[in-house]
């Protein structure tokens, strides 16, 4: 590797851009320990100069601290918008990672590297970028010749040594006899993966790939403008459009039949770009079926917009015929069906339908993030409303005050149960949707999140024959999940179970549930004494809200019951107090209880784009455990398959109190919540916190996920 103030003709000119030397030292020895000092020649400049540097083809610009981001993006623009660079890659410690994802969108950079990186992937990343420059020399230079340039590029891989000989042997041989290009061959062998292949493409071509950020911002009405066979068949699909042109992530861009095709579908000049298959296809089953809703949706309130105009207008004058008519209407029928149907497909939680001034939305809450999918018109709002009454049997005619129902919807082969909550707001009724599938409550309980040590000790107390077990928890924390999978893991046609909740939020098959109506005088309590004449075995009371039911509850597990329930506490020492204050005597109390289990739910990282990093030293401060510097824990990137969001689902953290004997004692003479929670860590128990930094170094979620889930611990 040379170091000069001149550039070398013929070598690949790089510059390495720091705002001082301290910043290029980690860089430094990295290329230093390279091993391609015939291929480059190294320049230092300062990055604050940035605007006054040699043109060059390849360049590594060093964010050194937080406080330079702004002054970074800037710098990084001038470099490529205005030099012109070919490659420019962003690189940072693994510490300022946080501060570059916040700012990724705004940094002009072609790549992003976190030191310090393993030396055979900073091989990979840097011979990568160098061939795919020496692909785009040649493409300048010469008339793209198949036989020629597969030649060509097959050498350039073996030169760099990002593959030998033999595999470039074989690759060939494989070419020949399934007709691929060489880079789709040495990526079904294995020998290069297929973001080279799309680098090595790009370079070759000119063309840019595809960036996940692309994917996931496509609008509907851009993505709608290729039809969705030619979009299936050729594995392309649109995301960006300007008055002229519309940008097209295609797997084979060099198909001009298919680029003909797509301008004469949009009428627009078609500007190709490199995507994966895997990515592309994705993309176009998520886009593509709510297109088919839109469009239905559209469509629908065409109709409709003329025959439920006085919904808006006529407050008081409420016509039940009418209303039940337009709740009827085919039309409307459809657009409910379609609105329950995508949720229970992207796994919602809750549909919120919520009307605005001018407008109605409907949004989506998808890993407890609220997502916009769809806006009808603000005159089938009404109708709507009323649809959904009919089927959760509510009162049609009742607008004034909030009303709560059920229904079942039967999707496919699946039973769906849905919690339908109406309120009225300035603007009309808002319904609130919980969707509860069944198929999220015939899992297993080993998928909710336990390690194999709570797990173990979950099983065994749910085995008793009787006494308490307390799930605990913030509302949406899973503490129903995690009950309903104990019940679906115990239950047998040798025991009479028995659940008394408000509402009945899961039906299951073989157990006998009752939903609490106090308009009726169906409290807790008068189910609970009632259920005591009926034989049971096992009972879940849905929550222990006040003296009554835990008086009752904590009888009937002294008296050879097992008794699930659930309380509202921060953590699971803290439910033993809650306990006392709401009146049960701790004589009782201790010899009740079985295990209390205090849980939260955080993000799960997508595994599809899931990367090591070394976090902020701050970050790790705020956990409070005496961590190795050298601990790595994960982040998503964001990819396609999870929205650029980086996660993909949700798992729970748990906190796990078995009631021993010592703390039966303490119970019994009142001990403090802190006391007892030392004596359950002393015992083996793991806190939320330690529980949450075990998941995260196990790479299933992030630490900001265990500090946000934690942070009252």
């Amino acid at each position: 590797m040379q170091h000069s103030n001149e550039l070398t003709p013929g070598l690949i000119q790089v510059i390495a851009l720091g705002y001082s030397p301290e910043a290029l030292k980690q860089l430094e020895e990295h290329f230093h320990r390279l091993g391609l000092d015939e291929s480059l020649v190294i320049q230092k400049i300062n990055l604050a100069y940035a605007h006054k540097c040699n043109s060059c083809e390849l360049a590594f610009a060093v964010l050194d601290s937080a406080e330079n981001i702004s002054k970074f993006k800037h710098d990084v623009a001038q470099l490529k918008l205005v030099k012109n660079i070919q490659v420019l890659v962003a690189v940072a410690n693994e510490s300022l990672r946080m501060v570059m994802d916040e700012n990724r969108l705004d940094i002009a950079a072609d790549d992003f590297l976190f030191l310090p990186l393993n030396e055979e992937l900073f091989k990979k990343a840097v011979r990568t970028h160098i061939v795919s420059l020496k692909l785009s020399r040649q493409t300048e230079t010469t008339r793209i010749d198949p036989i020629r340039s597969t030649t060509a590029f097959g050498q350039l891989l073996v030169e760099n040594k990002l593959i030998d000989a033999l595999q470039l042997k074989k690759a060939l041989d494989y070419q020949k006899n399934s007709g691929q290009r060489l880079g789709d061959a040495l990526v079904e062998l294995g020998y290069i993966d297929e973001d080279q292949k799309l680098q090595f493409l790009s370079g070759q071509l000119q063309l840019p790939t595809a960036k996940p950020r692309q994917y996931a911002g496509a609008d509907l009405n851009v993505v709608a403008l290729i039809p969705e066979y030619i979009a299936r068949r050729h594995k392309c699909i649109a995301l960006e459009r300007t008055e002229t042109e519309l940008t097209v992530a295609m797997v084979d861009v060099l198909d001009l039949r298919l680029l003909d095709s797509l301008r004469d579908a949009s009428d627009l000049t078609i500007k190709p770009i490199l995507g994966k298959a895997d990515e592309i296809m994705t993309t176009i089953d998520r886009f593509y079926h709510d297109i088919a809703s839109h469009k239905d949706a559209s469509s629908l309130m065409a109709d409709l917009d003329e025959s439920v105009e006085y919904l808006e207008n006529q407050e008081e004058e409420v016509d039940l015929e009418e209303m039940q008519a337009a709740g009827a209407e085919l039309g409307i029928i459809k657009l409910v069906n379609i609105i329950l149907a995508n949720a229970v497909r992207d796994k919602a939680s809750d549909i919120h339908v919520e009307p605005m001034e001018k407008e109605l939305l409907v949004r989506y809450r998808i890993d407890g993030d609220l997502r916009k999918v769809l806006s009808p018109s603000k005159r089938s709002h009404q109708a709507i409303i009323t649809r959904l009454k009919i089927l959760s049997n509510l009162d049609i005619a009742e607008r004034r005050v909030p009303q709560d129902g059920r229904m079942v919807v039967k999707i496919g082969h699946r039973e769906v149960d849905v919690r339908v909550s109406m309120l009225p707001t300035i603007f009309g009724e808002k319904a609130v949707l919980r969707i509860l599938d069944k198929e999220a409550f015939e899992k297993s309980i080993t998928n909710l999140g336990f390690t194999s040590y709570d797990e173990d000790i979950f099983k065994l107390q749910i085995a008793k024959p009787y006494g308490m077990i307390i799930v605990t928890g913030p509302t949406g924390s899973g503490k129903s999940t995690t009950l309903y999978s104990a019940l679906q893991t115990i239950k047998s046609v040798t025991r009479n179970i028995i659940t008394v909740e408000d509402p009945v939020e899961f039906h299951m098959e073989n157990i006998n549930q009752v939903h609490v109506n106090t308009k009726i005088g169906l409290t807790f309590g008068n189910a609970l004494r009632s259920i005591l004449r009926q034989d049971p075995d096992v009972v879940l009371i849905g929550e222990v809200r006040d003296e009554e039911t835990a008086d009752i509850a904590t009888k009937m597990a002294l008296t050879g019951h097992l008794v699930f329930s659930t309380l509202h506490t921060n953590d699971a020492a803290s439910s033993i107090a809650r306990f006392v204050d709401i009146g049960i005597p701790p004589l009782l109390l201790a010899s009740s209880l079985n295990l209390i289990v205090a849980q939260r739910l955080v993000r799960r990282i997508c595994a599809k784009c899931k990367t090591e990093i070394t976090p902020d030293p701050e970050l790790l401060d705020q956990l409070g455990g005496h961590l190795p510097p050298d601990t790595k824990f994960f982040k998503g990137e964001g990819c396609v398959t999870c929205n650029g969001t980086g996660f993909k689902g949700r798992i729970g953290i748990f906190e796990l109190l078995a009631i021993s004997k010592e703390i039966r004692k303490m119970i019994l003479k009142n001990a403090s919540t802190i006391d007892i929670q030392e004596q359950a860590e002393k015992e083996g128990m793991k806190t939320l916190r330690q529980a949450g930094i075990e998941m995260a170094l196990r790479g299933d979620t992030t630490i900001e996920q265990i500090i946000a889930a934690t942070t009252e611990i």
